[in-house]
């Protein structure tokens, strides 16, 4: 007998304080094998597609003062670093931000392990970041209105986001159209606010999960919004892979220039 359709996991309000204590240990239970993955320099992705449009996105200048929020190992708050900023990177998760202090920086890095709302005694800032992290936060209104009151007048934020139209855990996947030889893109939900739990070790019978949270593109510019600031820029990353030489190796190649991989929203707050 067919099984009625699993319905998306939507997650319920919860205070604060419960948030805090979830997605404090959401990533610390899986530090060590992220850390595998990303390194010192990031994943081949990082290094080839997300750190240079996000350096040229936020364009941090020497001697600003920069916040990396979700900072994890610290790969983006190094870049940062790179630049002659000064950075505060902040991550809920104490296992990455000590992994982030044993990566070498110059000038060196401030890393702190605590939640992104809790920022308030950091100071002010010219700039932040919040680079694939975004979707890991189910407080996101709380940590958008956190991190516009701490940014200068004119300051701007950076959020990169795996994009929300097309890369949805579990809600999207690609597809084959053998007669128009032709790969495409599924998407099964967008709308819908969803709290979607990822095994990070599929088959493994013990294996940690994460919860991502995919919200459509209006529910994350309203978020921004709400928290007064305004929206400087978009843009749409794009794989820089090629496939090899193959019968689908041509629908490979334009389905991901077809299909972005990642979205990138710059946030400005009002000059008064």
């Amino acid at each position: 007998m067919p099984q009625p359709p699993r319905r998306p996991f939507r997650p319920r309000p919860r205070p604060p304080q419960a948030q805090q204590r979830e997605h404090g240990t959401s990533w610390e239970k899986s530090a060590d094998w992220y850390d595998r993955i990303i390194g010192e320099r990031g994943s081949e992705l990082y290094q080839a597609v997300v750190i240079p449009g996000a350096l040229k996105l936020l364009d941090p200048k020497r001697g600003q003062r920069m916040l990396d929020l979700g900072c994890g190992q610290g790969v983006f708050s190094r870049a940062m670093a790179q630049k002659g900023c000064e950075v505060v990177g902040v991550d809920a998760a104490p296992t990455l931000i000590q992994k982030a202090r044993t990566y070498p920086s110059k000038p060196p890095v401030r890393y702190l392990a605590r939640d992104a709302a809790q920022i308030g005694d950091l100071g002010e800032f010219d700039a932040a970041s919040a680079i694939l992290c975004v979707q890991n936060m189910e407080h996101l209104d709380v940590v958008a209105a956190a991190a516009a009151k701490v940014l200068k007048p004119g300051g701007r934020m950076l959020w990169v986001v795996n994009h929300p139209s097309f890369r949805i855990p579990r809600q999207s996947s690609w597809g084959h159209d053998e007669p128009r030889k032709i790969q495409y893109r599924r998407t099964d939900a967008y709308s819908s606010t969803l709290g979607i739990p990822i095994v990070m070790h599929p088959g493994k019978a013990d294996s940690e999960s994460t919860i991502s949270f995919h919200r459509s593109l209006q529910t994350l510019t309203t978020t921004g919004f709400s928290a007064g600031l305004v929206l400087g820029g978009i843009e749409e990353w794009y794989s820089h892979k090629e496939s090899q030489p193959g019968p689908r190796a041509r629908a490979e190649n334009r389905a991901r220039k077809e299909f972005p991989l990642f979205l990138a929203l710059l946030w400005e707050k009002r000059v008064a």
